[in-house]
């Protein structure tokens, strides 16, 4: 029971703490923001002590990396929009309205994660998708307004054949549109069927994969990402993404016992190599770091669609990379966030530089949170690559991709490499007078500091972690497949 109304209590009591932004004087902001966060954390510590489950342990996983990256987006953003709207000239209605929007945001990802009815999860995505356009077009300035406008105009065409496409697998296959637990069809279907199941499982890959920032229906997220505000930018590549990826997952699973399951596993590995290849085409050409973070954002969406194509082990590396990529991803965004803040600007050629001597805590954490997202051991994204890769090569006809993805996330690793010293270091002659350092702030910097050393603990730890439940995840997830 206490499940079932959880359903409906963690969006709604979310939705409820945003409204009071708007109510409470702007001195009082930071009272509601700590009653989201103790909200957050009820029903995060409620999980182990059965108080509430989640629909599987698949909603269940998501629902604890959309709480946990919140919390750490809520922290973050007092400080952050507090000097954003010094340096910009925010109104006290803009500031209300950008955390009103913003837990808005969160509310709909948390019912991203606890739904599990296709028509709701697709209200669930869009409801991110208009709170973040909004969110995303909040500075009010001209590229943040354009790249909101092209943010709508993609992403909601792709909705509305994630919809139609959904609708018309779901009926190919018999399985109702608006039971909560779908489960998957054992219906033998005819070659027509088939035919029209198909075409609904790949329209509602091509929708939400435009949602996720899939290639080639990526367009829309570099101008998104580097526009919006930095905790948006955070929760946007890290939640949003793969809460797309897993509606689709979720679907396919429903289908896979009508449909050739190859079918929809090689689409799926179609896209994500399509995006490594953009992703390695476009990070070594970035100079500011918030686009570069969201070239990198199409490579790990892409990393995750091809552990759901392979299946298997890789399977399991797809679901932790999820979270390995979320955590290390929000540490970047927000720390991008902080160096436009203290440098007024996010891009190398426009005075980024010489970051890890003029303030060193925000250089450390760079420096840190791009070890971790290039895959760099013991980080924990290193794991779940190397789960995603090993898991395809265990399938003999996937082994030609494996090498391929192998391949180009070398490169990527390479582009990165490159082009993270240019904000790091200053380039000049030897002689040269230091630049002054710059003051950081301990607001900004704690939230990025204590993401920093969950992301290095994680890799740390999650061996030992993951060693006792080994055999049970191959066992569930790794015998089934194909």
């Amino acid at each position: 029971m206490m499940a079932a109304t959880a359903l409906w209590i963690i969006p709604v009591g979310l939705a409820v703490i945003a409204m009071a932004y708007w109510i409470v004087p702007i001195q009082r902001l930071g009272w509601v923001s700590g009653a989201a966060v103790a909200f957050l954390l009820f029903w995060l510590a409620a999980l182990p002590l059965h108080l509430w489950t989640g629909a599987g342990p698949l909603a269940t996983w998501f629902f604890v990396i959309v709480a946990i990256l919140s919390i750490f987006g809520i922290w973050y953003s007092g400080p952050y929009i507090t000097r954003e709207a010094e340096q910009h000239g925010w109104s006290p209605g803009r500031i209300k309205g950008y955390f009103l929007l913003f837990v808005l945001f969160i509310a709909s990802l948390a019912s991203l994660a606890i739904w599990t009815n296709f028509i709701f999860l697709w209200m669930a995505i869009e409801a991110a998708t208009l709170t973040s356009v909004v969110l995303t077009a909040h500075p009010a300035e001209r590229g943040a307004v354009e790249a909101a406008w092209k943010y709508i105009v993609v992403t909601e065409l792709g909705g509305l054949v994630a919809l139609l496409g959904t609708v018309v697998a779901l009926k190919a296959v018999g399985s109702p549109l608006f039971v909560w637990e779908p489960s998957a069809s054992h219906r033998i279907l005819s070659s027509a069927h088939e035919h029209w199941a198909l075409i609904g499982a790949y329209m509602a890959l091509v929708g939400y994969g435009t949602k996720a920032g899939l290639a080639p229906f990526h367009t829309w997220l570099p101008d998104a990402h580097s526009e919006a505000p930095a905790p948006v930018s955070a929760l946007l590549s890290g939640l949003k993404l793969a809460g797309a990826m897993l509606i689709v997952y979720r679907l396919f699973h429903v289908m896979a016992l009508s449909v050739p399951a190859a079918y929809l596993d090689d689409a799926l590995i179609l896209l994500g190599l399509l995006s490594l290849l953009v992703s390695a085409g476009f990070l070594i050409f970035q100079h500011d770091l918030k686009r570069l973070w969201a070239y990198s954002s199409i490579e790990h969406i892409g990393l995750i669609s091809l552990g759901m194509g392979f299946g298997g082990i890789a399977l399991v590396g797809a679901f932790l990379h999820i979270w390995t990529h979320a955590a290390s991803k929000t540490l970047l965004f927000h720390n991008a966030g902080t160096v436009r803040i203290l440098y007024h600007s996010s891009h190398s050629d426009h005075g980024a530089r010489g970051i890890l001597h003029r303030t060193p805590w925000t250089g450390a954490l760079l420096a840190l949170g791009s070890a971790a997202i290039v895959g760099l051991p013991p980080f924990a994204p290193f794991w779940s690559e190397w789960l995603i890769l090993a898991g395809g090569l265990h399938q003999v006809g996937d082994r030609p991709f494996v090498i391929i993805a192998a391949a180009l996330v070398v490169i990527i690793f390479i582009a990165i490499a490159r082009r993270v010293p240019g904000w790091l270091f200053t380039p000049g002659q030897v002689g040269e007078p230091p630049a002054k350092p710059v003051k950081e702030p301990a607001a900004l910097i704690l939230p990025s500091a204590v993401l920093g050393v969950l992301v290095l603990l994680g890799g740390i730890g999650l061996p030992l972690a993951v060693h006792p439940l080994w055999q049970h995840l191959v066992s569930q997830l790794g015998v089934a497949h194909r």
